[in-house]
């Protein structure tokens, strides 16, 4: 049975209130902070599934708390369970993320407070994927490469072959990543041609500068429960962007193991380089496919 933690943030005198209804349901697991800088803490140090959070504070609100949150994990819900009018509450901080606010005065407040929570988490797993600012252009750019006309496949499959040796992973592949989907286009180590977007773990890394590595993706909130991942053995990660000149990322080129790994900084540099090959290739066909097309 999946259990999810809890951080839950309340004055000395309510805490603990918060916390026995949370662990009334068995799938949830308090963490307890009695102030911002505390909580604050366990975000720098724990992955938590959802927040649980006063308003008022001995050393300031529950927003900034999640404004933390969001900076390190923008998709973990929170919950703002407390007495305070949201006509009091700046609601400006709630523009993003996903933040519910749960009045702890209406009745049976705290019996329901950890299904409320399950709840919460379980439809937050469902709801879908960030997606880039540039999303629209990325998609348009994608699209210029035309990949499925162009034959890179070999070249791309010789490449990913070169990578799994060098980092002596189960599995390397290059995808590139659609409006709903991530094309695997070479792929060594597996046989994987596909992943839904919501369920890659490239969806979360095309969003960040530089290569994006889960040790083990049991302590990563975003993945523990993604059942995709666990099926097809990913345990450890590493993706760097495919990037195009005008700065679209299209893809990703990753590395997977079965076992949690790190990754020095040497690697990751690596890592990128194999991904600015792999763009290359892809920039060349392209040039040779559009100076074909003009001649004809």
């Amino acid at each position: 049975m999946t259990q999810y933690t809890i951080l839950c943030v309340d004055t000395e005198a309510g805490v603990d209130k918060i916390s026995d209804a949370i662990e009334e349901n068995d799938t949830l697991r308090s963490v307890v902070r009695t102030s911002v800088d505390g909580a604050t803490d366990v975000i720098d140090t724990e992955n938590v599934d959802c927040v649980v959070t006063e308003y008022d504070l001995p050393d300031g609100t529950g927003l900034s708390i999640i404004e933390t949150l969001r900076e390190q994990s923008p998709n973990t819900p929170c919950v703002l369970y407390t007495a305070v009018s949201p006509a009091q509450i700046d609601t400006s901080s709630f523009e993003s993320g996903s933040v519910e606010y749960f009045n702890r005065e209406m009745p049976d407040a705290h019996d329901r407070l950890g299904f409320v929570v399950e709840d919460i988490i379980t439809h937050n797993a469902q709801a879908g994927f960030l997606l880039p600012n540039d999303e629209q252009s990325r998609l348009e750019a994608l699209a210029e490469y035309d990949v499925d006309s162009q034959p890179i496949e070999e070249s791309f499959e010789r490449l990913t072959g070169l990578i799994a040796s060098h980092f002596d992973s189960a599995v390397a592949f290059i995808g590139l990543i659609d409006r709903t989907t991530e094309n695997l286009v070479a792929c060594t180590g597996a046989d994987w041609d596909m992943l839904a977007r919501e369920d890659s773990v490239c969806t979360h890394s095309m969003l960040q500068d530089g290569v994006m590595v889960v040790e083990d993706i049991t302590d990563d909130a975003r993945f523990r429960s993604n059942e995709t991942l666990h099926q097809l053995g990913i345990v450890s990660y590493a993706g760097a962007n495919l990037t195009t000149g005008v700065g679209n990322t299209i893809g990703q080129v990753c590395v997977i193991d079965h076992e949690p790994r790190t990754y020095s900084e040497a690697e990751k540099e690596d890592l990128q380089e194999f991904a600015d090959i792999a763009m290359e290739i892809l920039e060349l066909r392209h040039m040779i496919d559009d100076t074909t097309t003009e001649t004809l």
